[in-house]
């Protein structure tokens, strides 16, 4: 199962950090299809309802993967992210009106990410590689205190872990983390 998942996620992250919205538009109707450039794991992800597109049809795939987006993919992958719901604010800037509030919640809960040392966890920020890595790794299994996830050098260790993990093998082009 875990081999499974990891070439899962390893596809999802070829794709070039692609934005996922909190819409439901099928493959077929996109209204931006000809800019896809992974149509296939695209089309395969969106049927399966791991990216979804915009509720105006868009699926804007230039645009950057921001982490509540990402907690959707995570979320979609272990469990299926449709039957969750939230009854409190998983972060400060995380209310539970947030179409991203409940995985979230689940990722916080099951350990797969962490916030800020703010309160914050920031989910229309932009997600860097090894930031996404980092949540993937966790959604493995693998605990970020015990691994080294936080603090300085985390993606120095999130890198190692990763390659280590097979995160990075099958892509067309060398992982940038940054």
């Amino acid at each position: 199962m875990k081999k499974f998942l990891s070439l899962v996620l390893a596809l999802v992250m070829t794709m070039s950090l692609v934005t996922i919205g909190a819409g439901a538009t099928e493959y077929k109707d996109l209204t931006d299809k000809k800019e896809i450039q992974y149509e296939e794991a695209v089309a395969v992800l969106n049927k399966l309802g791991i990216i979804t597109g915009y509720e105006d049809g868009s699926f804007k795939p230039t645009g950057a993967l921001t982490r509540g987006a990402a907690a959707k993919i995570i979320v979609s992958l272990m469990i299926g992210a449709d039957a969750l719901t939230v009854a409190a604010a998983p972060y400060k800037d995380v209310p539970v009106t947030n179409t991203f509030a409940a995985v979230i919640s689940y990722c916080k809960t099951a350990g797969y990410i962490n916030g800020y040392s703010d309160g914050t966890f920031r989910p229309t920020a932009a997600l860097t590689g090894y930031a996404f890595a980092k949540m993937l790794l966790g959604a493995l299994g693998y605990k970020g205190t015990v691994e080294g996830f936080s603090g300085s050098g985390w993606t120095m260790k999130v890198a190692s872990v990763g390659n280590v993990a097979g995160l990075y093998n099958d892509f067309k082009t060398p992982f940038q983390g940054n």
